[in-house]
């Protein structure tokens, strides 16, 4: 039979779908907004009638009203959420805390963010998730961390051991992990990796900011910011100081360049403020390494300003380092009382390694042990913290669990490494320079203090390893779906 005089069959099922998908699409925007607005709506309800009363001042009126505001704008822009995450990460310590264990302000950002994103790319039927060259060492890392919990809730080694606040702990470090999921996830092309990395500039100028402002205000005469600690404000400027600096060979005009060099000179600045040493070490050791690779004049002028030191160096800063060595009655050197309290936590963390090599005694389960043992050892004055991360993870992980970190941190490196080889463009490069930079500040700040599991810290360093990532695939064209 001739095909043409065939009964022509009516696909019905076919126009159903085609009709439903068009008016989907054409109410998907819409919808969203809707539902931003419920959801922030309902959020901010929650937030109200669990973490305030009645008859409160004025001004948490107005937080709440601005809060409100801000996530309405996210859920309904869910890019716009994501280049504020970056900038009031390093002010959480500012927020009050809310009632509900696990529960603050970058969780529900992060949330509300990467659900409404979500939504909006299942109802436009296009992929989620895009591989990724570091989550398979993140999982076993949280999974090795996650055994160790178990282990020391079942076998507790020393004073206790709560499973409980060791697992709320795990919690809120795997929510800083997933920045860099969610970021792989959501950011497409190099515009999106520009406006992102100036966002992360933009928390560095603000933090530094308030802490000029406020000064030296802590302790010892040293400037906590709004982090509250001065050794984690240092180390926190330190890493994207030099994302700053290495960010000036990716840039073409001068007056960009003279920026990014201002910003890292005002991070620098607010270092010293901090006197942290370990924190003016990872910046040096950062800012070595992306200067040699992307810059020697600047790498020039960076030995000239260390050269003349002596001149432009304020007196505190003078004693803060002449502390790291004081001399003896019988004309020795000795340590610092601050570092000698340090050593003297190490070696009882020794002692604890000698005892449990393989399992460690549990995540966050040091604190436990250390004054108990130290106490046994006749070490008075022994913290409940290593003041080391790879102490850290070795004495309450086991090997494994420092065998991870140490291999987490050189994909991290080794990622820098490979994005700066393909990079697309001079910005790509200084970009995954400044990775490289701020891996090894993090590998030397870790030697100084348990910086790894620090949210403020450790989040846009996160952040940074998906854009990297990022600029490795092909630039999304335009008008077709990433």
């Amino acid at each position: 039979m001739n095909p043409e005089l065939q009964p022509h069959t009516r696909d019905v099922a076919g126009e159903v779908r085609a009709t439903a998908r068009r008016q989907a699409q054409g109410i998907s925007g819409a919808l969203i907004a809707v539902v931003g607005m419920v959801i922030a709506a309902l959020v901010m309800a929650a937030f109200i009638a669990l973490d305030y009363v009645f008859h409160q001042d004025p001004h948490r009126i107005v937080k709440v009203a601005m809060g409100l505001g801000a996530l309405g704008g996210i859920l309904a822009f869910p890019s716009f959420g994501l280049l504020l995450v970056p900038i009031v990460t390093p002010f959480l310590p500012w927020v009050p805390p809310t009632p509900i264990p696990g529960l603050n302000v970058l969780n529900v950002l992060l949330f509300s963010i990467f659900g409404t994103y979500t939504l909006s790319r299942v109802m436009a039927r296009q992929p989620l998730m895009r591989p990724n060259m570091l989550g398979a060492t993140i999982g076993w890392l949280l999974f090795v961390a996650a055994l160790s919990i178990v282990r020391g809730g079942v076998w507790p080694t020393g004073l206790g051991y709560n499973a409980a606040a060791a697992a709320l702990q795990l919690f809120r470090a795997a929510t800083t992990f997933t920045t860099y999921f969610i970021v792989l996830a959501m950011a497409r092309g190099q515009s999106d990796r520009r406006r992102i990395a100036w966002a992360i500039l933009a928390g560095l100028i603000a933090e530094s900011l308030v802490t000029v402002a406020l000064g030296r205000n802590g302790s010892g005469g040293r400037a906590t910011g709004s982090l509250g600690q001065a050794n984690e404000l240092g180390a926190y400027l330190a890493l994207f100081s030099v994302l700053a600096i290495s960010l000036v060979a990716g840039v073409k005009n001068a007056l960009g360049k003279l920026l990014l060099t201002g910003i890292w000179a005002l991070g620098s600045f607010a270092i010293i403020l901090s006197l942290s040493r370990g924190s003016m070490l990872a910046l040096l050791a950062g800012t070595i390494l992306v200067t040699w690779r992307g810059s020697r004049v600047l790498l020039g002028a960076l030995v000239v300003v260390l050269l003349l030191s002596p001149v432009w160096m304020p007196d505190y800063l003078k004693d803060r380092i002449s502390e790291s060595t004081e001399q003896g009655d019988d004309s020795g050197v000795t340590m610092d009382g601050a570092a000698e309290k340090r050593i003297e936590t190490w070696q009882t963390i020794f002692k604890v390694v000698e005892d449990h090599p393989l399992d460690g005694v549990g995540f966050t389960g040091l604190g436990y042990v250390l004054p108990d043992l130290g106490a046994e050892l006749g070490l008075a004055d022994i913290k409940d913290s290593a003041h080391n991360t790879y102490l850290r993870m070795l004495s309450e992980m086991g090997i494994f669990g420092l065998g991870l970190f140490l291999w987490l941190l050189w994909s991290c490196f080794r990622l820098a490494n490979i994005a700066a080889q393909r990079a697309k463009s001079a910005f790509d490069r200084a970009l995954a320079n400044g990775l490289a930079g701020a891996v090894l500040s993090m590998a030397v700040t870790c030697a100084f203090g348990d910086r790894f599991f620090n949210v403020v810290i450790a989040s846009s360093l996160w952040i940074l390893c998906a854009l990297v990532e990022d600029s490795l695939w092909p630039e999304p064209q335009k008008g077709v779906a990433a």
